[in-house]
Order: structure tokens, then C-alpha cells, then sequence
């Protein structure tokens, strides 16, 4: 498969990772506060504050919904300004041809 390298594919493959890392996350989370008790000492601390704390997934999260507004933003600029929109939100340069 060929992967065309452009700011679309990049946002999508972004996007991509962020939902697997948002249920990688989240399903120790759900799982674990249902079934199990974390150790006591700094091995329980960390425990309940990395793995079912919520954080982690709240940066998957987080990351999820910036990704699909860029892809909205530019999606807009692609439909409002069909002509000229290679450059709006990427930082490629034009070649102009004389």
C-alpha cells in the first residue's frame, strides 16, 4: 500500500492512534476499578494514578478531538476555498511555474 504523504493522511493516521491509545487506556480503567484493589505503598500510588486515574486516557481523548477538529478546519477551507488551498493549513510552499 502506498502512503501518499499528505496533511489529510497524516491528521487521519493521527487519528487512528489516538482512538487506540483512548481504548487501550480506558479498558484497564473500567476493568480494573470494577474488579480489583491496587497495592498499598508507591507501586498502588502509581497504579491509581497512571492506569486507572484516567489520565492517560484523557490525553488519548483530548488528542482525539484536537485531530478531528484540524480535519474539520481543513475540510472547510477545502470546501469554502477550492482554489489556491494547498498552503492554508500546512506549511508547503506553492511552486508557481513562469
Amino acid at each position: 500500500m502506498i502512503f501518499h504523504r499528505t496533511p489529510i493522511n497524516y491528521l487521519l493516521v493521527n487519528l487512528a492512534i489516538a482512538d487506540a491509545m483512548y481504548a487501550t487506556f480506558v479498558t484497564p480503567q473500567s476493568f480494573l476499578k470494577i474488579t480489583a484493589t491496587h497495592p498499598a505503598g508507591t507501586i498502588g500510588t502509581v497504579l491509581c494514578k497512571i492506569v486507572t486515574g484516567g489520565f492517560l486516557a484523557w490525553i488519548a481523548g483530548i488528542s482525539s478531538m484536537i485531530t478531528l477538529v484540524s480535519i474539520a478546519a481543513e475540510r472547510y477551507f477545502a470546501v469554502i476555498y477550492p482554489v489556491g488551498n494547498v498552503a492554508k493549513l500546512t506549511n508547503r510552499k506553492l511552486k508557481v511555474c513562469h
